[in-house]
This record gives structure tokens, C-alpha cells and sequence, in this order.
């Protein structure tokens, strides 16, 4: 059975609190929360100086949302006594200015403690062959209990040594000739027989335009959306395909 929690996550050490949103059928799966301030602070302090507290049990998710905008307000997120770096609710949105100097003085306190990051003067080259073997031992141990998203299918280079050439090296990328376009203009039509295609129905959005066409986007401030599993923030586009139910991230228990 899921279960759709709001809940606070208390550092025990200075009384810090962060409120976030999770989905899980083990309600001890021991989960604190995914925000950065959070996990730097959990990472400085120890999972153990932390403890999190169930304050609602919702129905669905949806109404997770409604609850979450409601408990982490604008309010909430600027005041500094918690690890909150954006308001709840939406899943998604633009850190606004009190956020960003809560990251900027979160890092700066994290580096004045004597926080190294791992690849200081480290030289870029090879990987060795114990350093191949550490990354082999910590995957496997990582998809020992979580799904691996490309369960099932053989890696591109399966059978090839050294470094892969690029698929376009050499290629003079450019505009399509008459046969090219032919070709895919063929290839679609015999794809579509048998698939239905996304947009039937609709007219095109470059119909009678010639030349090329300012992109849609430009400009714009484009909308991401978190990950309730691997905390990443993704564009609506990549989150439906790689993130949520899809997640490489998310609990092979979860997954029916």
C-alpha cells in the first residue's frame, strides 16, 4: 500500500527543520528529504543527529501538493532556521533570492569547516585499474536493491575496447538534401501506418513559415519539476521519461 507523507526532518543538533512531500510503502524506510541544503547539513552531521516526524497522511498525491504549499510557504522558506530552499506545492519553480543566499552561505559555511571537495588536485586521465574495480564493487552493490533503468538491454559498446568515435565525427552536418528528406519523409509515413501519432489532428506549428524559425523556448524560463526519488530538478519533457515512476532511483520494492 502507498503512502503519501508530509513530514518535517529535525537536525538534533541545532533544531533546523526542513518539510518535504514522499511517496513510500515502508513508512521506516528512514528517508529524510532530498533538498541540497539538507543533504549538506546530513552529510556534515550524520543521518544519525536527525530524526523526521510524519505530520499528515494524504490520500493522493495531488493533495500532497496542496498540503506541501500550505506547510512550506513563502514564509517558511525565508526564514533561516530550516534547510527549505523553495516553496511547496508545485514540484517545481525558480529559487528566489532568499534561497539563493541560503545556498551561497550553507556552501560557505560547508568549506569553512574544512570541506574538501573530492576532486581537488586530482588529475583528470584513465581510470585505473583499482579505481575501475572500486566503481564496479559500488554499482553492484548500488543495483543490488535498486533497478537498474537499462535492465535487460546490452550497452552501446558491448564488445568494443579504447575510446568510441563519435556517430557523426567526419559527417557535414548541415541542411537535409532532397533524397534525405525523401527518405525520412517515407520512413515516417510507413511509422504512422501502425502508430498513432502524437499530434493528429493538430496543424503544425511552422505551417507556411520558410527559413528558420526562432525556437519556441527562447527566452523563456523553462519550468522544472523535482524528482520525489532522485531529488533531481528535470524539464517536463525529460521528468516523464527518465524521472518519477521511471526513476533508476526508486525502491525496487515500489516497483510492480
Amino acid at each position: 500500500m502507498e503512502n503519501y507523507i508530509l513530514y518535517e526532518t529535525t537536525n538534533l543538533v541545532n533544531g533546523k527543520k526542513y518539510r518535504g512531500i514522499h511517496k513510500t510503502k515502508n513508512l521506516e524506510d528512514g528517508y529524510l528529504g532530498s533538498g541540497t541544503a539538507l543533504k549538506l547539513a546530513v552529510k556534515k552531521y550524520g543521518e544519525e543527529n536527525f530524526s523526521r516526524d510524519i505530520i499528515e497522511f494524504c490520500e493522493t498525491y495531488d493533495e500532497l501538493l496542496i498540503k506541501e504549499s500550505i506547510y512550506v510557504d513563502d514564509e517558511w522558506v525565508k526564514d533561516k532556521s530550516n534547510y527549505n530552499l523553495k516553496t511547496g506545492g508545485q514540484s517545481a519553480g525558480i529559487l528566489s533570492q532568499e534561497s539563493k543566499d541560503k545556498i551561497s552561505e550553507t556552501l560557505k559555511q560547508t568549506y569553512s569547516n574544512g570541506y574538501v571537495p573530492y576532486n581537488k588536485g586530482k588529475k583528470l586521465g584513465p581510470l585505473s585499474i583499482d579505481h575501475k574495480e572500486s566503481i564496479s564493487n559500488k554499482l553492484k552493490e548500488k543495483y543490488s536493491y535498486t533497478r537498474h533503468n537499462r535492465l535487460g538491454m546490452d550497452p552501446w559498446n558491448k564488445g568494443t575496447k579504447g575510446l568510441q568515435d563519435a556517430w557523426n565525427k567526419g559527417l557535414e552536418l548541415g541542411p537535409m538534401t532532397e533524397e534525405e528528406k525523401e527518405k525520412r519523409s517515407k520512413t515516417l509515413k510507413e511509422r504512422w501506418k501502425t502508430h498513432k501519432h502524437h499530434a493528429i489532428g493538430q496543424e503544425p506549428w511552422n505551417k507556411g513559415k520558410t527559413g528558420l524559425q526562432e525556437a519556441w523556448n527562447k527566452g523563456k524560463e523553462m519550468v522544472k519539476t523535482e524528482c520525489p526519488y532522485c531529488g533531481k530538478f528535470v524539464d517536463i519533457g525529460n521528468g516523464k521519461r527518465w524521472h518519477f515512476d521511471k526513476c533508476k532511483e526508486k525502491p525496487i520494492e515500489e516497483i510492480k
